[in-house]
């Protein structure tokens, strides 16, 4: 086992809450804990309460209808098209084509883990004595987990309950409060924080760069947050990159890839990590999505595959052939079984045994290939080896784990050059700086020094994105359908029109699948004032003027539960 669960779990500072031995707690007893089973002035108790605010964190972002599919099924480089015969579709086609409502699973499945991940840590928050001094640094981890559950609330949904205690009376719902008020709720928090860490560190949970981490992205996406124009969040989400910069604690890993290893611990780019592990927290099932039952067998690993998700055909092609991020995030082409040397797989080495794939004709039979074009999302969908498939997290070779035992990590040191970058070229100062920034990320990727360098001009200019409609539908009675690349629904939008597209693409290609791209969407504006978000068209998602889904419908589920909550605006039960 990579790491024992121990260490996944915090190890509280001397004097404060002391960490209990809890290998032998299955993961179901954090959803049994309530006023009945738990008493919160026993410090065992209160260790096992804070261990269930970190592991919904988890749940919250590898769920299988989690954040993380939530997030990147609407943006412009990952999809779930329907697949005939293979049994996907359904609400991940509204994801796609930005026309969901409040009734789909993927977005109440967020929601409800992230408030019941607040509702543990406010009861942990409320059991401690803020004035002593030997609490301070637990404290500071129960309200930093605390802020980031209400920090992705605030980016998907916007308008939410806000509520910092248990101690409330029978019958309470918790109302919600305007944007500005859970903006300025979300920053005192989070530099509460810094304060209460000092310079601790825990594996697998916050520190104070952390939390300069979570500031800098509220900072950043200030003004797409509160609707405002200014500079002053790029100020300050400058001041807090530069405050991690210069703490000399971080680094860029040697290779890519390295990043997204079953094991970070050891990685010096990684500030803030979900911590995985093979015995106690598997959970983030990203191959199941991924691939055929097949397909495994690159890998050398026996999990489950489904053959669902696959990459937009629009964003495979805006890579440079010599970027070693496309091989590293993306399979795509004939698929061959995994070469085993010594306890190491290398993922589709054995060039003398190829994966054979069987299927019914319509879906092609002989060697596993992935293609890179799909016919549509949803007419007639994909057929079964269609689009490239998301490799970019670890599939760990011999066992049945597949990614679910990955470490994941939320904030890299990366992103902190990448955010200098962007506030440099915002705020029009010292933008060669900027350039060599990016440059200075990229050229861990290329060999050629001259494909690594970007220029102010780069950066500043278009997208090569070529945006626009871009599906082929197929006569229901066509036969052999999957070969029918006869009926091409097309228009042409390309990505010149975007202020700072350049700088988009780099973005895209570093932090791909990365929980990243729906910010950037949002922030980036075309000429017109219109984001990239709304403004564009990929596949089989049309542009629009309308800013209705630039924030998630607040689930039906929710409010039922609670009669308070109004719906978000353009959503059905709005006002």
């Amino acid at each position: 086992m990579k790491k024992i669960f121990s260490k996944v779990l915090i190890a509280f500072a001397a004097g404060s809450i002391s960490l209990t031995s809890c290998t032998d707690l299955d993961e179901t007893l954090y959803d049994r804990l309530n006023e009945t089973n738990i008493d919160l002035s026993n410090e065992k108790d209160l260790s096992l309460l804070l261990s269930a605010v970190t592991a919904q964190y988890r749940y919250l972002v590898e769920d299988w209808f989690g954040m993380y599919h939530l997030l990147e099924e609407s943006c412009d480089q990952y999809m779930v098209p329907a697949r005939p015969g293979v049994g996907w579709g359904d609400a991940y086609i509204n994801l796609h084509k930005h026309n969901w409502g409040p009734s789909v699973g993927q977005i109440y499945n967020p929601w409800q883990i992230a408030y019941r991940g607040i509702g543990y840590a406010n009861s942990v928050i409320d059991a401690i004595n803020p004035d002593d001094p030997a609490m301070v640094s637990s404290l500071a981890h129960a309200r930093f987990f605390r802020a980031m559950f209400y920090y992705h609330l605030f980016d998907m949904f916007r308008n939410i309950p806000l509520q910092t205690t248990q101690n409330v009376e029978a019958g309470y719902l918790p109302q919600q409060v305007s944007p500005q008020e859970m903006y300025d709720f979300i920053v005192q928090e989070l530099i509460a924080c810094k304060e209460g860490f000092g310079d601790s560190e825990f594996w697998g949970y916050g520190n104070k760069y952390a939390a300069s981490m979570a500031l800098a992205k509220m900072y950043l996406n200030k003004n797409v947050y509160l609707g405002t124009s200014g500079n002053d969040g790029y100020e300050a989400c400058l001041a807090e990159v530069e405050s991690i910069i210069n703490s000399g604690k971080y680094s860029l890993a040697p290779t890519y890839k390295e990043n997204f290893a079953e094991d970070l611990s050891k990685n010096p780019e990684v500030i803030f990590v979900v911590p995985g592990d093979r015995t106690h927290t598997v959970q983030f099932g990203l191959q199941s999505y991924c691939f055929p039952q097949s397909g495994i067998e690159a890998y050398g690993s026996t999990a489950p595959g489904y053959n669902g998700s696959c990459a937009i055909p629009q964003w495979i092609r805006t890579y440079d052939e010599a970027d070693k991020r496309l091989a590293d995030t993306w399979a795509g082409g004939p698929q061959y079984k995994a070469l085993k040397q010594g306890d190491t797989y290398i993922p589709n080495g054995d060039k003398d045994n190829p994966i054979m794939f069987e299927a019914d004709d319509w879906t092609g039979t002989g060697i596993l290939t992935y293609n890179l074009n799909v016919h549509s999302i949803d007419k007639p969908g994909a057929y079964q080896q269609e689009g490239y498939r998301l490799h970019k997290y670890e599939i760990i070779g011999g066992t049945d784990d597949g990614t679910t035992a990955d470490d994941v990590a939320i904030f890299r040191y990366t992103d902190v050059l990448m955010m200098k970058a962007e506030c440099l070229l915002r705020l029009g100062r010292n933008k060669d700086e900027a350039a060599s920034l990016v440059t200075q990320v990229r050229a861990r990727s290329f060999d050629s020094t001259a494909k690594a360098t970007r220029t102010v001009a780069d950066l500043e200019g278009g997208s090569v994105y070529a945006y626009g409609h871009d599906e082929y539908t197929v006569a229901e009675d066509a036969p052999a359908g999957y070969n029918d690349w006869s009926n091409h629904i097309t228009t042409y939008e390309g990505g010149a029109d975007i202020e700072l597209g350049g700088l988009l693409d780099d973005l895209g290609w570093e932090f791909c699948c990365e929980l990243h791209r729906r910010q950037d969407l949002l922030r980036f504006k075309m000429k017109d004032g219109r984001s990239v978000w709304d403004g564009k068209s990929w596949f089989c998602k049309d542009a629009t003027s309308t800013t209705t889904y630039d924030i998630y419908s607040i689930p039906d589920e929710a409010m039922k539960a609670n009669i308070s909550l109004k719906q978000n605006p353009g959503y059905s039960g709005a006002e």
